[in-house]
């Protein structure tokens, strides 16, 4: 019996060191993983815009009507044009998934352009203004401009040194993680230079900012100076769309 015991006591004087030593390198590993994610635990629990953590911005789809079917419109022929004002913050959210175009004053405004003729037009929104009740005239921001607004949220040279974190605390400023989606929705749904073939409506965004970051365009006129025939290579008359 003194043999079987003096066995298994040196067993167990074995074992106990390596069960130890098994025991402190998963203790030590464990809290080794968790120190590395401790940070960004943090920083998801206070980041400074809960909606930074969420799912990244979206393409919303527009719907698109016959241009003689909106409030504002103009007919010349068999060419109809519709300016459409997006004016608040809620039938923005509709078009774009951004908060910030109301915030900078921004308004977009979707022209519909319906051909019911026989031939192929051709439309530039870049050429397309605004005019005041003097007639003074307001040229639309280029798509770049107001993408690098909204990603950079108004501050397109800050830049920031190189931080030492392994996971950096999310920033509420702007949607720089956004930006190749918001850059590629705004450029799919501007209005650019434009075919519209026979019996077919189109339409495309254009951009304005008002001054004193106005959001309303009551009481000025869409100007389209310009709508070429590509068969007859002559342009029409300029159309004139009166918000109220």
């Amino acid at each position: 019996m003194k043999e079987k015991n003096y066995e298994g006591t040196t067993r167990k004087s074995v074992l106990n060191p390596i069960q130890n030593s098994c025991k402190t390198f998963c203790t030590h590993f464990l809290l080794t993983k968790c120190a590395r994610l401790l940070p960004l635990c943090i920083a998801l629990l206070f980041a400074q815009n809960p909606e930074e953590v969420r799912a990244g911005y979206k393409s919303m789809k527009v719907k698109l009507e016959p241009a003689k079917s909106y409030p504002f419109h103009q007919m010349q022929g068999a060419i109809t044009i519709a300016a459409d004002p997006y004016e608040s913050r809620n039938k923005i959210k509709t078009a774009f998934d951004l908060k910030e175009l109301d915030q900078f004053g921004i308004v977009p405004v979707h022209i519909i352009i319906s051909n019911e003729g026989e031939d192929t037009i051709s439309i530039d929104g870049n050429d397309i203004n605004l005019l005041d009740y003097q007639n003074r005239s307001l040229a639309p921001m280029p798509v770049d401009e107001v993408v690098r607004l909204m990603v950079n949220k108004g501050s397109p040279g800050a830049t920031r040194g190189p931080t030492t974190a392994r996971f950096p605390i999310p920033r509420g400023e702007g949607r720089r993680g956004d930006a190749f989606e918001i850059e590629t929705d705004f450029n799919n749904k501007s209005l650019k230079e434009t075919r519209v073939s026979p019996h077919s409506t189109t339409g495309g965004f254009i951009f304005f900012r008002l001054p004193e970051n106005r959001m309303r365009l009551g009481g000025y006129k869409v100007y389209v100076p310009e709508i070429k025939n590509l068969k007859t290579q002559k342009n029409m008359l300029f159309f004139e769309i009166e918000l109220k």
